[in-house]
């Protein structure tokens, strides 16, 4: 439960006459010879609303062509009088944009079906896994990687520019033995992917007074560097400038974890009894241009994660602001104490809202250009999209949407939300229906073409470009199976010339007597015997993503038990038993060749 001030007012927060309307975006056009949508329609999931000036807006959609509607994965643009769509493809619904100029940008987009090179992987989960590259009226590249390769792009959460030739995009750790946050680094000529050695995921990025902060997600899974505190490890990170590092624990660093004090005290300051990974990824925000230019305020907010960890009690929607280089915490107030007045939400629980509850925080805070004071969307358990304006003070005022005096039903739950300007906002709905926050006041059109829809609809795509690949200095050598797959088989001693059988034996298989159980219930226990010395390990994957693995052990001829502890919150949908014979060339099946668990274990 958040402790807040609150006061419910029948018109928006803010000016009195600046109130949130109902205001949906054109339905895509038709097909030719094909009637126009009679009425709007809705969008499907919004990833994220984002904006360069009050009338040259974006947002990206993963669509609604796979519930039944007409509307295609891509981006819709707004002109300052309409949403209009300016993309059918390098959409998706968990879609981030960065903006690196007024007629330049970048999408995380969903990956293209047919990418992928092992039958190891979950085929369907594509989502968010490739980036396109828009400059004027076009996709000029397209970035992505073939699944189920060393080399593979994990999900991205995160995407920003400090100009054309500095971008960054980043987010979930990478699959073992690159177990450290993923990014991809644009020079301005050059796409590169490297890992922070810091075993965080990347929750949110945005450009903020010349340099880069990231939220961070802390998982009871993660590991820490020499100097981090578990009990109260960093929640943001900052990156330098492109050419440029930054003083870091003494020494010269690009990435740099950021330790936050306010009056003597660590930030954020969790709820009692609760675990820094009991609360999500904070997701940032600032009040500038999407380069972070004129920013004065940078705000953060994190949601409980959502199932409390072992040994922790419940986190607390938390938020912090940073203005003129202080940080506060606005939210949760120090037990027992409460600055805020005697209204207060007693008894309610407010999270931070959006549209997909495993992401709960995305793109749900947004800081209100020249006001000290941000809106964020809700989630309280109405049956309406839930807003409010928290000012820095602690003082929340909560608006329901629609309106009373709108003549529309719900329309979804509160997502994305986005502020390019002082009383003026934009919200998209879990169901993709858009609500505008104005004083009714007309904005002057935008007649750029790309943005006035002039120039029609992008419908082209271009072949996806691979990128090369580096790790950071002192990166462990990578001794994983997979990766040993990749490197040239080892120089072998000189071999008798081969006698010829006088009669074929068939091959003993190098895995027998396979036999698993779980042990309370999150140990996997596997006990078989290897016919000849082999290399042997345990890997759980959870949509391609590595969740869990043993260390590639070297096993004697003989009966073995291994074990693997597994987590309920990233529980695996594939086990895979790998075997390879020392000094062979290739992993082993049940059999001969590579040998896999029998079943696939579904979630």
């Amino acid at each position: 439960m958040v402790t807040l001030a609150v006061s419910c007012p029948n018109s928006s927060a803010g000016e009195a006459s600046a109130t949130w309307r109902y205001q949906p975006a054109q339905p895509p056009p038709p097909p030719p010879g094909v009637a126009a949508a009679p009425a709007p329609v809705p969008l499907g999931t919004v990833g994220q609303i984002s904006f360069w000036a009050p009338n040259r807006g974006l947002l990206i959609t993963g669509g609604s062509e796979a519930a039944g509607g007409i509307v295609p994965a891509g981006l819709y643009a707004y002109d300052g009088v309409s949403w209009h769509q300016l993309a059918s493809e390098c959409g998706g619904a968990k879609g981030r944009i960065a903006w690196a100029g007024p007629d330049e940008f970048w999408t995380i987009a969903d990956q293209r079906a047919g990418q992928v090179t092992s039958s190891e992987e979950n085929q369907g989960e594509l989502e968010a896994l490739s980036l396109c590259h828009f400059v004027g009226d076009q996709v000029v590249a397209s970035y992505a990687m073939p699944l189920g390769q060393p080399e593979s792009y994990v999900e991205m959460d995160a995407a920003a520019c400090l100009n054309a030739s500095d971008c960054w995009f980043a987010g979930q750790d990478g699959g073992s033995p690159q177990a450290d946050s993923f990014h991809l680094h644009w020079d301005g000529s050059q796409l590169t992917a490297s890992y922070d050695s810091s075993d965080h995921e990347v929750a949110s990025l945005t450009s903020f007074q010349g340099k880069f902060y990231e939220g961070l997600t802390i998982d009871e899974e993660d590991t820490y560097l020499p100097g981090e505190e578990p009990v109260r490890p960093p929640a943001i990170r900052t990156i330098a400038p492109a050419g440029q590092t930054q003083l870091c624990s003494g020494v010269q660093s690009s990435f740099c974890n950021s330790i936050l004090f306010s009056l003597g005290q660590q930030l954020p300051q969790y709820a009692e009894r609760s675990a820094p990974d009991a609360l999500g990824g904070l997701q940032l925000a600032s009040d500038g241009s999407p380069l972070g230019t004129g920013a004065t305020q940078l705000w953060a907010a994190a949601d409980p994660d959502a199932k409390t960890p072992t040994k922790s009690g419940t986190a607390k929607l938390t938020i912090l602001r940073d203005a003129k280089g202080s940080w506060t915490q606005i939210a949760p107030t120090p037990a027992g104490v409460s600055p805020l007045g005697s209204a207060t939400l007693e008894g309610s629980r407010f999270d931070v809202s959006a549209t997909r509850r495993d992401e709960a925080a995305a793109n749900a805070i947004a800081p209100e250009p020249g006001e000290e004071a941000a809106w964020l969307s809700l989630e309280d358990g109405s049956n309406s999209a839930t807003v409010a304006r928290l000012q820095a003070n602690g003082t929340l005022q909560v608006e329901h949407l629609p309106t009373a005096q709108e003549p529309v039903g719900f329309r979804g739950h509160a997502g994305p939300i986005a502020c390019p300007a002082s009383h003026e906002c934009w919200l998209a709905t879990g169901e993709g229906w858009l609500f505008h926050l104005t004083t009714g006041d007309a904005l002057p059109a935008n007649t750029d073409p790309l943005f006035d829809g002039a120039d029609g609809v992008i419908s082209y795509r271009p072949a996806d470009s691979g990128v090369p690949q580096i790790y950071p200095d002192g990166f462990a050598e990578d001794d994983s199976l997979v990766n040993q797959q990749q490197q040239a088989a080892p120089v072998q001693p000189p071999q008798p010339p081969p006698v010829a059988p006088s009669k074929a034996k068939k091959a003993k298989p190098l895995v027998t007597h396979m036999k698993t159980r779980f042990v309370h219930g999150r140990v996997l226990v596997i006990t078989f015997t290897l016919t000849a010395k082999a290399h042997v390990q345990m890997i759980a994957r959870r949509h391609g993503r590595t969740v869990a693995a043993t260390r590639n052990a070297s096993l004697r001829v003989g009966r073995h038990t291994i074990s693997l502890s597994l987590d309920p919150r990233h529980w695996p949908t594939r086990l895979q038993f790998l075997a390879r014979p020392v000094g062979g060339n290739s992993p082993a099946q049940t059999g001969a060749g590579s040998s896999e668990s029998g079943d696939t274990t579904e979630t």
